[in-house]
């Protein structure tokens, strides 16, 4: 038997369904698709950003007014720099574990996996640390440090000091490296 917090697995498949359709979408339209009410889109949606399986993009301030939230689905491959996934997602609905405690949490060397990874996507482009944090919706600071050790470890070098821009080893000619 299911437990009484957990979504019905239908509408779970039919977010992600909607989700891997369309990239940096609100709640609301999400939830129009999915054919769904919009509190179940939301509150599904929180869940699987604390798994990591979404990312969001807060929203702001426009005229007075607040905007709302956007949402990307994330895949299991590495992340795509250039656009947000339009994948279909890699884990069924009846594969995602709901509640989970721990937000978002990495494992020791996963961040400056996602870093590398996201360098990656263009080896010619040097990345500022704030731009990559901003990609994969972490902190720039933790970002700067995985940088800074991924350098060390000779996997990235420093294409620019001000500001602090940083390219795939592979592609490590700085003159080759675009804006």
């Amino acid at each position: 038997m299911a437990p009484a917090h957990a979504a019905p697995i239908p509408a779970l498949q039919a977010l992600l369904d909607a989700l891997a359709d369309r990239s940096d979408t609100t709640a609301a339209e999400v939830a129009t698709v999915a054919g769904i009410g919009r509190s179940t889109a939301s509150k599904l949606l929180a869940t699987l950003a604390t798994q990591g399986r979404v990312l969001r993009r807060p929203g702001g301030y426009q005229g007075g007014r607040r905007t709302p939230e956007r949402w990307t689905l994330i895949t299991t491959t590495a992340p795509d720099c250039t656009n947000a996934s339009t994948a279909r997602p890699a884990t069924p609905a009846a594969e995602v574990d709901l509640p989970r405690p721990v937000a978002g949490r990495l494992g020791a060397g996963q961040l400056r996996d996602l870093v590398e990874a996201c360098l990656a996507q263009r080896p010619n482009q040097a990345r500022s640390a704030p731009a990559i944090a901003k990609t994969l919706d972490r902190s720039a600071g933790a970002v700067a440090n995985a940088l800074q050790a991924l350098a060390g470890q000779g996997r990235v070098v420093q294409a620019h000091t001000n500001p602090r821009r940083y390219l795939i080893a592979d592609a490590s000619d700085p003159a080759a490296a675009t804006d």
